[in-house]
C-alpha cells in the first residue's frame, strides 16, 4: 500500500503551491476541508477508484484493479497517472476497440492527456493495477 506521504508529495508536485496545504495537513492526519466543488466529474465505478481528494481545479483518485477483474466503461476527463504498481491490461475503446498494455511500475505517461477518454479495463496481468490519477477540471467534454 502507498504510504501517505508519497500520496502527498504527489499532489504537492501537480497542485503547486496549492498542494502545500494538502502536504502539511495530511502528514498531520487531518482530512482535507470539504470544499465546494465548481465542476462536477463523472462518477467513476466502485470499488476500483477511490477519491483521495478533490476541489475546484482536481480530483485525485487512487484506482487498484486486482488480477483477473474487469471494471466497466466509464470517463475520465483529461488526467495525470502514476503508476505505483504496473500491471498488463485489456482496454475497451469507447468504439469497442481493444488493445494491450503491459504498464510498468513507476511509469508516469506524459502523453496527450488533454482530452476525455471513455474506457473499460481488464486486468490481465499477474500483479494487481494501482495508480493514482489526477484528474483536471474545466476542459470542454468535446475531444
Amino acid at each position: 500500500m502507498m504510504s501517505k506521504t508519497v500520496i502527498t508529495l504527489i499532489a504537492g508536485v501537480l497542485l503547486g503551491a496549492g498542494g502545500s496545504w494538502l502536504i502539511s495537513t495530511a502528514s498531520q492526519g487531518e482530512s482535507a476541508p470539504a470544499a465546494e466543488v465548481a465542476v462536477i466529474l463523472p462518477d467513476l465505478p466502485e470499488p476500483y477508484y477511490t477519491v483521495l481528494f478533490e476541489n475546484e481545479a482536481v480530483r485525485i483518485v487512487d484506482h487498484q484493479l486486482g488480477t483477473g477483474e474487469t471494471e466497466p466503461e466509464h470517463t475520465h476527463p483529461p488526467m495525470v497517472a502514476y503508476f505505483v504498481e504496473g500491471a498488463t491490461v485489456v482496454i475497451t475503446e469507447a468504439d469497442g476497440s481493444t488493445w494491450e498494455a503491459t504498464i510498468p511500475t513507476g511509469a508516469f505517461p506524459l502523453g496527450d492527456s488533454l482530452y476525455w477518454w471513455t474506457h473499460s479495463l481488464e486486468n490481465t496481468g499477474d500483479t494487481p493495477l494501482h495508480s493514482i490519477l489526477v484528474e483536471f477540471k474545466g476542459y470542454p467534454t468535446e475531444n
